[in-house]
Formats: structure tokens, C-alpha cells, sequence
């Protein structure tokens, strides 16, 4: 790497720098402002405010990745443009697609790095953020998370449990019913009143058990063993079922989208979740690749005009952004192009500016 291809990514990386940074601000600012009056009625100490916003901050820099880095793609390009630099270089033989090859290089690391936060380190500390919202700043009961209706898990091939209810504090589930199926018919089936995790455990109380012969008889049995061997089911699990998007990494939410499958539960709005958690980092690319060919076209109002032309392409991307979620949700759109629908059009914009200003 020479003096030049080391200048170059200096630039980019202090705007990228100051654009994360001036963008964090304003999202806490925004945000502060508009959840200020419920951190005040609630009571919740300064310490646990601020404690909110700390792990508030790698996510929002998560989520301002696209528009910093085009920010920094504009000042970068456009402040060459400005100083004639990218005219010397051209001179000395060097091809503008060596800037934009540094740019997307750089661009690249940073996508990668943000979607291994994201699969990392994001689901947990949204996880305790979340909470603390939920728990201290809405004071909504803890054991009135996941009772929203009926939960519907596979442990097995041919092997369903349905809950009425579930206690994450007790770790306790009401309501219980297992269904097993075999060669298209129903083999057996359990009700019990409730199950209790203890020692790694599932321990049952109370309930009856059918099981239905060939011939089509029922023999109609009490459990004879106290603990059900539920593989896969765990309490973690059961406490995911009403968790957001951003509390799951990919796996995470691909494995809960095969189990809503399973049990025939509508599964577009969580399928649009799970790609936009790739679409968010490859943002990051085809950015630079929109914003680079527009920022090296000399225009007068300088960076005014740039930071101008900067904001109002951040505006039309995250609308972009917005509807597409919206449309997918509703399965207007399938979830793929939903997700990917912002970064397309501005990729097919990049190549049709990149085509007309080398010709």
C-alpha cells in the first residue's frame, strides 16, 4: 500500500469517523426527547437512563452504518473533486476507480464487521435494553411477557406441544397438550395441567394421557413417568417466543422461523426480519457505489450542496427502507425484495450513473 492508497483511506475513515458520530448524536438526541417524559414518570434512576443509552449506542451505530458511509463517500469523492485531486491523479495516470476500489475494500471490512456485532454482541445488549424498558420504564409485569395467546413448538418428528400460558419468571407452563403423529394418524396425546422446569428438567403435575391403537381403541392412562423428556425446549426458548427482531441474531431467527413453519403460524414478517439483517451490512457497499460517481461531478455550492445532496439521499433510502418493510410485512411483497429493495434501486442507480459518466 503506497503513500497515496494510505491518504485515501485516511479520508475515508475519519468522515466515516465524524459521520457516525454526528449521527449517534442526533438519533440520542432525537430519541432522549421524545422518551424523556416516560424515563421521568416511571422514576427510573439517572443511572439506569444512562446505563439505556450505553447499550443503545453500538445499535444505533448499526443502524447509521449506509448513511454515515455514504456521508463519508460524499466528503471523501467530493472534497477531492473540490481540491482538484482527483484531476492530479488522473494526470499522474492513476484511474478513478483506484479510489473507488479503496473506498469499497474499506466499505467491505466495515459490513463484515457490523454484521459480526450484529450476530454477537447486538442480541444480548438489546436484550437488557429492551428490558429495561419494558420492565422499568413501562412497568409491565414480568410474568406477562410471553402470555399472548397459544405457543406452539415441534420437539420432535411428529411430536407437537401447545401452551396456554407461560410463567418466564416460575418457568412454568399451563395449559399443556403433546400430540404425536405417525403414517398420517394420531398415536398418542398428553394433557397436563402444568410443567415445571427444575434441574434441566421438565417435571409434570397432574394430567392424563390417550394413546390410540390400530384398531381404533383409546387406552386412557395416567403419566406413569414425572418428568417429560422434551428435546430442543427450552426455557430460553420458550422466553424468545415474544422477544423483538433486534433481540435474535440470524440463527437465532432462522431457527425460530422453522418452528412457526412447523406449526403453520404465519412466519413473512419475521422472514423480512431475518433478511434485512443482511441487507443492513451490504447497505454499506452499494452505497459507495451510488455515491461515488455523484460526488466526483464538480458542482457549485461546494459542501453545502453536498451535505444537502447527502441528507436527501439518506431521506429517500430509509424511506425506501420503511416501505419496503411495510409491503413485506403484509405480504405485499415477498420478504426477499422487500428487504432488498432499497439496496437494488440505489445499485441499479449507481451502475446507470457509473455507465453515463464514462461515456
Amino acid at each position: 500500500m503506497n503513500i497515496l492508497d494510505r491518504y485515501i483511506i485516511w479520508l475515508f475513515i475519519s468522515r466515516l469517523l465524524w459521520a457516525m458520530a454526528a449521527s449517534l448524536l442526533v438519533f440520542i438526541v432525537v430519541d432522549n426527547v421524545e422518551n424523556l417524559d416516560k424515563f421521568i414518570d416511571s422514576g427510573v434512576p439517572m443511572q439506569r437512563v444512562l446505563y439505556y443509552y450505553l447499550l443503545y449506542v453500538p445499535y444505533i451505530l448499526y443502524l447509521v452504518l449506509p448513511v454515515a458511509t455514504l456521508l463519508a463517500t460524499l466528503f471523501t469523492i467530493g472534497g477531492m473533486t473540490m481540491n482538484n485531486e482527483l484531476t492530479a491523479m488522473h494526470s499522474a495516470g492513476v484511474p478513478f476507480l483506484k479510489p473507488l476500489y479503496l473506498l469499497i475494500v474499506a466499505s467491505t471490512l466495515g459490513a463484515v464487521g457490523a454484521f459480526f456485532i450484529g450476530e454477537t454482541w447486538l442480541p444480548q445488549s438489546n436484550r437488557i435494553r429492551m428490558e429495561i424498558y419494558r420492565y422499568e420504564v413501562k412497568r409491565i409485569p414480568r410474568e406477562t411477557r410471553t402470555n399472548m395467546g397459544r405457543l406452539y413448538f415441534q420437539y420432535g418428528e411428529g411430536k407437537h406441544i401447545y401452551l396456554d400460558r407461560y410463567n418466564p419468571l416460575s418457568r412454568e407452563a399451563f395449559g399443556v397438550e403433546l400430540v404425536e403423529t405417525g403414517n398420517g394418524s394420531l398415536m398418542r396425546r398428553v394433557e397436563v395441567e402444568k410443567l415445571v422446569w427444575r434441574d434441566g428438567l421438565w417435571w409434570l403435575q397432574g394430567g392424563f394421557e390417550k394413546r390410540f391403537q390400530p384398531d381404533g381403541g383409546v387406552l386412557f392412562t395416567r403419566p406413569q413417568e414425572k418428568t417429560l423428556m422434551l428435546p430442543g425446549l427450552r426455557p430460553d426458548q420458550l422466553e424468545r417466543v415474544q422477544t423483538a427482531p433486534e433481540e435474535l441474531n440470524y440463527r437465532e431467527l432462522k431457527e425460530f422461523i422453522q418452528r412457526l413453519k412447523i406449526t403453520g403460524s404465519p412466519v413473512q414478517k419475521w422472514e423480512v426480519d431475518r433478511l434485512f439483517k443482511l441487507s443492513l451490512p451490504a447497505a454499506a457497499i452499494i452505497i459507495v457505489l451510488f455515491g461515488a460517481p455523484i460526488a466526483a461531478i464538480r458542482r457549485r455550492g461546494g459542501t453545502a450542496l453536498g451535505f444537502g445532496l447527502a441528507l436527501f439521499i439518506c431521506f429517500i433510502y430509509y424511506g425506501l427502507i420503511q416501505v419496503g418493510k411495510t409491503l413485506g410485512y403484509s405480504g405485499a411483497l415477498p420478504p426477499l425484495i422487500s428487504a432488498w429493495a432499497g439496496n437494488m434501486l440505489f445499485g441499479a442507480l449507481g451502475l446507470v450513473i457509473w455507465a453515463r459518466s464514462s461515456n
